[in-house]
């Protein structure tokens, strides 16, 4: 199987940016708290294990990446090899595959850097079956890739598109080799990544630049906008993990060989990049609003509607997208994504007030000494349990 090489996430591209003080120990400590509890050992299959294993991956790879510590890095690296081995059964279907959310390609990207390293032909089996599964992958007829196929529940998910999706889509479909692909090509590359974004971002923006969560192609639930099928609400973790994806399809376009780096990549990136732009500037500015309310930079459940009560309950600053935000402002800054120096400035000071912010209001010690991180809403679904049930926006919250 052939794949891209893929260079250190730091890369050549990174920019000296210093991390506050009290941040110092705390990867590490967080690291060993989640071990500990064995999160993230092995895979799952439930609604949201797919993407929670798939963001572990990608902070525990980056963690190894940066640490100077020989017992950590050799620690953590078995337990990321030992837990994506237990992930490949969930992948060697894939029929069966097509039917689990794009949230899998997270996976199966941490499988793709994993072979690159290792030459695991285990690994090269998932990997193809995960890449047949998009070929199939169901689309609407604007060619938006469903978020889920959910066999189990056919109308619950139907035609639906969501921006969750987008974490985990575009750097699969970029470091697959799409040469490959017999057949449905067009979902793999650069030029098929930035057609999703831009779908996405196009259909789903409130007119601020701001993100709702998805939208339905056939305007069958009751909360579509019905010129656009858009949903009504900018959900601060739905977008938080688009912008995240858009930022990991720019590095992973950054990391390809300059052999591979032909003209449609070279106008994906500077298209992308220009999206990632745009979507940054938005977001300063609910930040910055939000800092005006209650002097702390947040990102908030209802991003639109900070400090605001909504059907009898009030917004809350969301944890998981606070931290998703904070690492997409700053990572971006140090691959100079962001050139623009009064941008970086405000990048910078927003990332570092919104670790500040969950570091002093979320982060607790256990008496055994691991920590524990609130404040995240474990499901916010424009999805009900049928289509005909006409519901709207269903929230759980957990951590509270």
């Amino acid at each position: 199987m052939k794949l891209f090489p893929l260079l250190p996430a730091s890369g050549i591209f990174a920019q000296t940016l210093q991390c506050p003080q009290n941040t110092h120990g705390q990867p590490p400590a967080m690291i060993a708290s989640s071990i500990a509890r064995n999160q993230g050992a092995a895979a799952s299959s439930s609604g949201t294990g797919l993407i929670e294993l798939g963001i572990f991956y990608q902070a525990l790879r980056q963690s190894i990446a940066a640490t100077n510590n020989t017992t950590d890095k050799q620690q953590w690296t078995t337990y990321l090899q030992n837990s994506v081995a237990s992930a490949i059964p969930l992948f060697s279907n894939a029929t069966a595959d097509v039917g689990l959310p794009l949230d899998r390609f997270s996976i199966g990207t941490e499988m793709i850097q994993q072979y690159a390293e290792t030459g695991d032909e285990a690994l090269a089996s998932a990997i193809s079956a995960l890449r047949l599964s998009l070929a199939d992958q169901p689309r609407n007829d604007n060619g938006g890739l469903w978020y889920y196929d959910n066999r189990n529940n056919i109308t619950a998910y139907r035609n639906l598109s969501y921006t969750d999706g987008m974490y985990s889509y575009p750097s699969f479909a970029i470091l697959s080799n799409a040469a490959n692909q017999s057949r449905n090509s067009d979902v793999f590359g650069p030029a098929a990544v930035q057609k999703q974004l831009e779908t996405l971002s196009v259909i789903c923006d409130d007119g601020t630049g701001l993100l709702v969560h998805g939208y339905d192609a056939l305007g069958a639930h009751a909360w579509t906008n019905p010129e656009t099928g858009a949903g009504p609400t900018v959900w601060g973790r739905s977008l938080a993990w688009y912008t995240l994806g858009v930022l990991n399809a720019i590095e992973a376009l950054q990391a390809l060989p300059s052999s591979s780096r032909a003209l449609e990549a070279k106008i994906a990136y500077s298209n992308m990049k220009l999206l990632f732009i745009n979507l940054i500037k938005a977001q300063l500015i609910a930040l910055e609003r939000g800092l005006q309310i209650n002097g702390e930079y947040s990102v908030w459940q209802v991003v639109d509607l900070p400090g605001a009560s909504i059907n009898g309950s009030k917004n809350f600053v969301e944890t998981s997208a606070s931290l998703m935000t904070a690492y997409s402002l700053l990572r971006s800054v140090r691959l100079d994504v962001i050139q623009n120096t009064q941008l970086r400035d405000r990048a910078s000071k927003a990332g570092i007030g919104l670790w500040e912010n969950i570091f002093h209001t979320q982060i607790s010690r256990n008496e055994n000494g691991t920590l524990d991180l609130g404040g995240t809403s474990s499901i916010a679904s424009l999805s009900g349990q049928s289509v005909d049930a006409q519901v709207g926006h269903n929230l759980i919250i957990d951590g509270w």
